[in-house]
Formats: C-alpha cells, structure tokens, sequence
C-alpha cells in the first residue's frame, strides 16, 4: 500500500509529506483539490474513524462533513500547529461565516506537526457520536468540504479566531466507507490489456463527458477478468474524475477505428449515433476517483474472449476541470488483468432498471419524488430454474443522473422486506463506486429485486424524461454475482395508461405500444385522441399537491416488466414480460435506534436531513459560500 500513497501523492503535488504514512496505517487516501495541496489518509473499524490531513499550508486546514456541498449543516474541524503545539477544534456550520465550535468536542486530536511547506494533523471520531451537531458517518455518500488559510489564528474563536480562506476552499464526494476486495497475488500467467484514451485534450471548461471507442484484446479461447487497475495520467489526479466502460455490440461502421482516436465529447452531436447503444450493454468496469485496484473474489472472474463476445468497450470519462484549464493533455484509463486459469464461477452484471424513455416521468420542483423499477419475479425464478441453483451477489453500482438524490437495491422474500442490498441516502451521480458487499446477498427462486430512486428537482421548473442524456434521468442496478446465467437485464416501466389515466385517458391501443414504446394511440374519451402521450404529461399543471397525488397514483397504477436474455438461454424470456403492481411487502425487523435518549426516551444525534451515511452532487464545484 506504500508504494500506491507515494506514487499517488508525488504524482498530485511532488511536495506532499508521507512520512506518518506507513503500511497497513491509514487504507485509504484521496487528494481533495486538483493541485493536491489537501491530501486526507482515512481508515475505519465498526466505531471509529481516524484522518490524517496533508495539507500546504502553515496556518489553519478545516475538513468538513456537508450534507449537499454546502456550509450549512456540516460537521467542521479546523486545526493548526502554532509554537509546535498542535490544535483541534469541533465545530458545527449554520450559516455562511465561521462555524461556532460545538458545545460537545467529539473530534479527538492524535498528534500534529509542521515542517517548511506542509502542516499534518491526525485525529480521530465515532462514526455515531449521538450529537445533534455531528453528521452520521456511514456508507452513505459524503461531501467533504476542505479549507485552508496560510496564516495561524491568535485564539479558537471571535475576531482573532480563523481567518476567511479565500479561494482555498471546495468540496468533493466521496465515500469514507467504501470497501473493496481484498488483493491477492495475482497468478504467474496473468495478461493485461489497456483501456485508455489517445493524448485527448482536455476541453477548457469545467464539466466534460467524454466518450472512446476502445478494442479488447483479440483471444482465441475463454479467460477471466480478474482485476481492474487505473491508470491516471500523473497531475491529472483532480481532474479524472470518473470512468466508465460499457460492452457494446459492434456496428458495421464501427470497424478500422485507429487507437489514436480521441473520441468526441458524449454530448456533442457529431458523436457517432450508434454509440449510444453501447450504453445498453453491461458493465465491464468503472472506476471513480479515490479508487484502487478491483480485484474480483478468488472464486471469481468476469467470462471474456467466449464465442460472440463483442470486441468492443464505450469509454465513457466525466472530466473535472473548475479552473478551465487550457491545454491539459491526458491518456488516463484502466489496466484490465486476465488469466486463461479459469476460477470457480463466471462472474455476471445484471442491470435491474426502469425504462430509459419518456415513460419515466419526473415533475418539476420537488424534493422527494419516488421511482421503482421492478426485477420481473418470472423472469428471475425461469433464468434461476435454467441456471439450477441460487445466484451470489458480492458487489453493486447503483447509477441514476444529476437528480438522483436517494438509491437503494431492495430485496423481498416471502412477502416481507429484507435489509437493502444497497443503499446510498445521498448520492452523487459525479462518485459512482462499485460497492463490495460485506457479506454476499445469496438470490433464491421466488424473491424479489427492486432498484428505488428518489429524486430532487427543485432546481427545474419542466418534466425530465428517462433516458440517456445526463440531462435526463436513469434508475438503475449494476449487480456483480456469481455463478452467471443467462439473464442480462430485468426491469419495468408505468404503463403508458397508468400515467396518461391521471389526467382522463380512459384507452390506449396497447398493441402499439408494445411495438413501439412511445408511438401511444390515445382511443378515449374522443376529446384527447387527437393528443399525444408527451401532450398530455407536459399539459399537467404541477404544484406541490398535484405531484405528490401523480407519485402515490403511479406507484399505485401498473407497470409493464420484462426482461433480456444471452443468446445462449433456452429460456424464451420475450414470452415472460407482464402488466402488474408493484409488490407490498411487511416491513423487516425494525432499526435500533442507538442514540436513545435515557432520561426523556426520546432520540437524539439523527439530525442529517439527508443522512451522510455516503456509491454521488458537486465533485469538485467549488462553494461559493462565505467562509467555506
């Protein structure tokens, strides 16, 4: 793990000091600025949380715990080494201006120093500390504020306290209780292939996504995929900010395209069309900033070089670029690490999601509207039945877009809700880690799965549609599980007249639409059949009453499920798609609540509006707020 710090850091800023660093020490690491002036080393046990802060400066560094990227609600700590005398202050933000230090000083200081160039600090927190001015740390998504003045305070607070930052303050996601895989040795007859982009330019502006066409290697026999490591173009560690890399079927005119290629920017129209298919296919990899090498279990790999597998990836890469900087060359990407020594199990994905189309509606102006997407339970038990034994779930990405404020992955069994395979209660769609199960969730004939977003549009006044576009909304599941079989999607949709029946459509012609998803007839009553099904949604008149009615009579209405089959499958899965409600399953065993209040009976310590427990809003967004 040393090694990794120290290429990592050198590679950041050249000037970070490691020496507190050792192996086995702090897990994990991320650069919070992409300069990587603010360095924070982190690890974890089933209580505590330990930080080690790297920081340019000889004055004062805060770290904060923000529940959105903002100063407001954020569990701060601000600390310094004046006279070789380290400090360490708590501290709770209600405002834009200098966080108040907490009546209840949670945060425990370790050690710190200074040297010419570079102050540390280590110091260390429950993750539940039961304070009203703490935030919950869990495996929630986590925007961590960062700040730093070059200049000591006199005293901890009042007009000789910390002095305003300036422009050395931002925020980024992350996840301070991600856990991977644990690395092994890798055996002797492993290959490895890269993925990566051509000396691409990096646009001048600050967010970027942008797409490649990538060949795997050419294999006569089957392998396994064993392991993915990123390879960051050093001094663009701030500026990567995530990849991902999709399976796609190959076009004809997909053929001959040079390695040197760039690519082209995902939202640019010049983008060849037919790459975005590419999105539909599965997952090979994904890779987040802050990420190390995934290694798949020891009984695992992921199948390639089978007949009719594709020769192709999409490389989708989300630059962050805050200060538009001009002429950044970069060829980041990953290393994919194979073996003709098969393991055990072939390791699948099954994407579990709604409809990528204008069947998915969001209203404008809400904080908390409610999508499912249902696993067609047919569909499951008829792929388990061919595959003859359960199937292993031991990792899952959940992926929606710039709305998704809450994702889970459900699990029901025998009618009654089972704890969440995954769950993020404040995502961000900029950090879309891969998250590896504590304990694999084992999927039996009968259960059910369910992929639940919740989305926050107040920052729009129109509908946003499902689809592709970031502009637009997904609701998805990447599940790793093991061993594969031959089910590759299983999904839902509101039906078309579920939605349409809100606002008078008595009668649709179903036929088309399940021909054509969005070529929706309306047959009565007779003074709409002349309108279209984008006519009528866009005609509602949304206000808060109006949308919470359309949320509770959608999920109430039917949904139109079904699923996608491997060539391979003798199951006839076109067969198995239905129109059904959604299950309503008896709640689980009820959530302790730790932080009971022993004299009153009443709880305390929960306060997180959106809990910070942290797999994704603002990346890098610097905030433009007072003091943070």
């Amino acid at each position: 793990m040393l090694w990794l710090l120290l290429y990592f850091v050198a590679g950041a800023s050249g000037a970070i000091i490691v020496s507190a660093v050792t192996a086995g020490d702090l897990t994990h690491h991320e650069a919070l600025d992409e300069d990587g002036k603010f360095v924070v080393f982190w690890t974890y046990d089933e209580d505590q949380i330990e930080f080690e802060t790297h920081v340019q400066t000889r004055g004062w560094l805060g770290l904060g715990l923000s529940p959105n990227g903002g100063m407001p609600g954020s569990d701060i700590v601000i600390g310094w080494v004046k006279d070789g005398q380290a400090h360490l202050t708590d501290r709770y933000a209600v405002e834009n201006s200098l966080p108040p230090e907490d009546e209840s000083q949670d945060w425990e200081l370790l050690s710190g120093y200074e040297n010419d160039t570079h102050t540390v600090l280590r110091f260390k927190r429950k993750l539940q500390t039961c304070d009203v001015r703490d935030r919950v740390i869990n495996k929630d998504t986590v925007r961590l504020l960062w700040a730093w003045n070059d200049e000591d305070p006199v005293q901890d607070s009042g007009p000789s306290g910390p002095t305003y930052h300036g422009t050395n303050r931002g925020a980024r996601s992350t996840m301070l209780l991600w856990t991977g895989v644990k690395e092994t040795t890798l055996p002797d007859n492993v290959l490895t292939h890269d993925l990566t982009m051509a000396n691409l330019i990096i646009p001048a502006k600050q967010t970027t996504y942008w797409c490649k066409i990538v060949e795997l290697p050419k294999l006569d026999r089957k392998h396994h995929l064993i392991m993915v490591s990123p390879m960051i173009t050093p001094g663009n560690e701030g500026m990567v900010h995530h990849m991902d890399f999709y399976l796609c079927h190959q076009p004809p005119n997909m053929t001959g395209i040079p390695h040197d290629h760039t690519g082209h920017d995902c939202a640019d129209p010049n983008m060849p069309s037919e790459w975005n298919g590419c999105f539909m296919g599965s997952m090979l990899a994904t890779w987040t900033i802050g990420g190390l090498n995934f290694m798949m279990p020891d009984h695992v790999g992921y199948p390639m070089g089978e007949d009719g597998d594709t020769e192709y990836v999409l490389m989708q890469t989300h630059y962050d670029n805050p200060q538009q900087k001009e002429g950044v060359v970069d060829h980041s990407g990953i290393r994919i690490h194979y073996t003709p020594e098969l393991r055990e199990y072939d390791a699948g994905i099954l994407q579990v999601n709604d409809n990528f189309s204008p069947l998915m509606v969001v209203p404008p102006g809400v904080q908390d509207y409610r999508v499912e997407a249902l696993c067609e339970p047919g569909c499951l038990d008829a792929f388990l039945e061919e595959l003859g034994q359960p199937i292993h779930i031991f990792a899952d990405v959940l992926h929606g877009h710039l709305l998704s404020a809450k994702m889970r992955t459900r699990l029901i069994r025998d009618g009654v809700e089972l704890p969440e395979i995954a769950r993020d209660d404040n995502y961000d769609f900029n950090l879309q880690l891969t998250r590896v199960l504590e304990e694999e969730v084992t999927i039996h004939q009968g259960d059910i799965l369910m992929t639940e977003c919740v989305y926050d549009s107040r920052g729009r006044d129109t509908v946003t549609y499902g689809g592709l576009s970031t502009a637009e909304e997904m609701c998805q599941s990447f599940l790793f599980y093991y061993p594969r079989m031959n089910m590759t999607f299983c999904g839902s949709t509101v039906h078309p007249l579920n939605t349409l029946s809100f606002m008078g459509v008595e009668e649709i012609d179903s036929w088309n639409f399940y021909v054509d998803r969005m070529n929706i007839s309306i047959m009565s009553p007779p003074a709409m059949t002349n309108m279209s099904y984008l006519d009528v949604v866009n005609g509602i008149s949304w206000n808060n009453d109006s949308v919470h009615r359309f949320n509770e009579h959608q999920l109430k209405g039917t949904y139109a499920s079904g699923c996608m089959g491997r060539p391979a499958t003798m199951v006839d899965w076109r067969s198995l798609g239905k129109e059904r409600h959604l299950p309503d399953p008896e709640s689980g065993p009820p959530t302790v609540n730790e932080c009971l209040d022993r004299t009153t009976g009443g709880s305390v310590g929960i306060h997180n509006d959106f809990p910070i427990t942290i797999f994704i809003t603002s990346g890098l967004a610097l905030i433009t707020s007072k003091f943070f």
